[in-house]
């Protein structure tokens, strides 16, 4: 159980995406601010802000699930979760996990597919003419991670049954 105890491949890149995710926010906060101050002071707005303040939305949506999941920041359900016994709630856990991590593997998968169709047809964004296929394919590996984290939730609670029956 020693591996169980330094932080795995998976931990480290959890703790990647949670700074890239951080610093994206704190780049919509500035550019924001800087934005709103330009309309204000100088009455010249920044251009391209709400493009690249939407952009870095969606990088701090998608760079923060893995980290959220393995906060248990997550919505859930607890009113039949609550009333399940253990072994109930870690089938439940087994189940959702599996499902959700084939699920975001897809669309992990398919937003790859969607990256390679966007840069083959050359789309840009509509004022700063940047590639969009750079988002998809950030987009994509974060679903990809947050897959193989749900993935390891699931295996996490197989390991945790049999220990509790053995």
């Amino acid at each position: 159980m020693e591996s169980m105890s330094r932080p795995g491949i998976l931990d480290r890149i959890e703790t990647v995406m949670k700074i890239i995710a951080a610093t994206c926010l704190v780049g919509m906060a500035v550019i924001t601010g800087v934005d709103v101050v330009g309309r204000g002071v100088m009455n010249t707005p920044l251009f391209g802000t709400e493009e690249i303040v939407t952009i870095l939305a969606v990088l701090v949506a998608g760079f923060s699930l893995p980290y959220t999941h393995s906060q248990g920041s997550h919505i859930g359900v607890e009113a039949l979760y609550s009333r399940l016994g253990n072994a109930g709630r870690r089938v439940l856990d087994i189940f959702t996990h599996t499902v959700g991590g084939a699920l975001f593997g897809l669309v992990a998968w398919r937003m790859w597919l969607y990256g390679d169709s966007l840069r083959e047809s050359g789309e840009v964004s509509m004022n700063l003419e940047l590639p969009t296929y750079y988002v998809v394919y950030a987009l994509g590996f974060c679903f990809l991670v947050f897959s193989l984290c749900l993935l390891r939730g699931a295996l996490k609670s197989v390991v945790k049954g049999r220990e509790a029956e053995g």
